[in-house]
């Protein structure tokens, strides 16, 4: 058997058990955005990690290594989003090529700086070795919400609304233009929505403080796959109004010109880095008005149901199941 035939996420159901060798403190560990410890009477910790690799997720020819830098430290950040937190210390380890230049490694590290000082993040130390071959950046970031804040997967309810905190879809239709060579100067919203995702940290904190949500998680593998491990963790179904699902302007404009599938790009590729998210439906319009009011964005796409399917109502009005697929590196 290989990796491919059980994907990523069945690789780690496969591991996870016997790794909490003594679990006091231990509030989540193994299959959220982050897992939770306790470190304070009140405030819990929020640990993640991402590993970016050469060629699996980022073209060193296609994104300048400032933005590489930013984006590394980004999708990390948009995991302490996700459950409601505040990053705090960043570890960064690297592993370098013999082609890579010092001018590539000054410019990949000044990115880093620059998404550190942006949201006050510490960047305290790592490791640095020698790679063989493609460029390795993985990053440890810890952060911290008070415990009864943090938001999981696994606490969406029969009848919640599934609300999104921005548009989906523009980050692929950037990977899209890259890859086949269209050009950047028409589309460059969607070449920056893929190189230089913003970690929506200010509208994790407003949904975490409410108190009103049941479930968060951000989009990092697609609206699909995001909302099935949703619905996976809280044993329940979805259903989506494609008419419902928020894009930009340039997004549609790309999708109608190239003849693109909108849907694939929008619900099954991913790297949006928004929030995903279920709230009680009475709450909907409570929380939608706190995120407003702190320039935050509120989009309802639909609601759970009973059952395991995820479902997608068309603009014509069927209803289809739909896999919850998106990215899997092993598929």
């Amino acid at each position: 058997m290989k990796l491919r035939d059980i994907g990523e996420f069945g690789f780690i159901e496969r591991i996870k058990d016997g790794c909490l060798i003594r679990d006091e403190n231990v509030i989540s560990g193994i299959g959220d955005d982050c897992c939770v410890f306790k470190t304070s009477a009140e405030v819990a910790s929020l640990l993640t990690t991402d590993m970016l690799v050469e060629q699996i997720h980022f073209l060193l020819e296609a994104i300048p290594p400032y933005q590489l830098g930013r984006k590394s430290l980004a999708v990390n950040m948009s995991d302490i989003a996700a459950m409601g937190g505040t990053p705090k210390e960043a570890a960064i380890s690297v592993a370098i090529p013999d082609t890579v230049n010092l001018g590539l490694l000054d410019a990949l590290y000044d990115g880093m700086k620059s998404m550190a000082h942006e949201f006050e993040v510490n960047l305290l130390g790592g490791d640095t070795t020698a790679s063989p071959g493609p460029l390795i950046i993985n990053i440890a970031l810890v952060g911290e919400v008070r415990e009864e804040e943090v938001l999981y997967r696994s606490g969406a309810k029969v009848g919640d609304v599934v609300f999104l905190t921005g548009p989906v879809g523009s980050a692929a239709a950037g990977l899209d233009i890259i890859l086949k060579g269209r050009g950047s100067d028409e589309w460059g919203e969607l070449i920056e929505a893929h190189h230089n995702p913003h970690p929506q940290i200010k509208t994790g904190r407003t949904i975490a403080s409410m108190k009103v949500a049941n479930s968060l998680i951000d989009v990092s593998d697609g609206v699909a796959a995001d909302l099935g491990h949703i619905c996976t963790e809280s044993r329940l179904g979805a259903i989506v109004e494609e008419k419902m699902i928020p894009t930009t302007e340039q997004f549609r404009a790309y999708c109608e010109k190239f003849q693109e599938d909108s849907r694939r790009l929008s619900l099954h590729v991913g790297e949006d880095y928004v929030l995903l998210g279920t709230v009680p439906a009475e709450s909907a319009a409570k929380l939608q008005e706190a995120l407003a009011s702190n320039g935050c964005h509120f989009h309802s796409i639909g609601k759970t149901v009973a059952g395991s399917s995820l479902r997608l109502e068309s603009r014509d009005g069927s209803v289809e199941v739909i896999g919850a697929s998106g990215w899997d590196h092993f598929r």
